[in-house]
């Protein structure tokens, strides 16, 4: 959980299109790690994680293609660790990061100079929408 609050944080700071894009990469990536972890401890949730997890690969892959994004910038979340009580926490907690995201590329996609990078952040802004809506009616 404390991983989620701390790219919430980089989110909310990111300025421009290039730190939104950057940030965008860090956290399609930890949504990515902590879906795939999460779909394992709970059964009852597998197909919402599983789901989830492709929509972050997805948007990922989007925000890959965008021209400003510079491969220096790139973070790759480790595998987080979870106990089976928090997948519910963290379910929540992910789709409320996805919506923000959302938010925050469509707003970085109206300020793009390029038509790349608006095109990657509209893309990645629907796979967020996506995995908001799969993860906050989970349960």
């Amino acid at each position: 959980m404390k991983q989620i609050e701390l790219v919430r944080q980089h989110l909310f700071q990111a300025a421009g299109v290039a730190d939104v894009l950057a940030v965008s990469w860090e956290i399609f990536e930890l949504v990515g790690a902590l879906a795939a972890t999460s779909a394992e401890l709970a059964a009852d949730m597998y197909p919402a994680f599983t789901f989830a997890r492709g929509s972050a690969v997805s948007g990922r892959n989007a925000i890959a293609a965008a021209p400003s994004l510079s491969a220096d910038r790139l973070a790759v979340a480790g595998t987080p660790e979870l106990a089976a009580g928090d997948v519910e926490e963290v379910a929540d907690a992910l789709a409320g990061l996805a919506s923000a995201l959302s938010a925050r590329l469509r707003e970085a996609a109206r300020l793009a100079a390029d038509d790349g990078d608006r095109i990657a952040c509209e893309s990645a802004a629907l796979d967020a929408d996506r995995i908001s809506e799969l993860l906050a009616g989970s349960r």
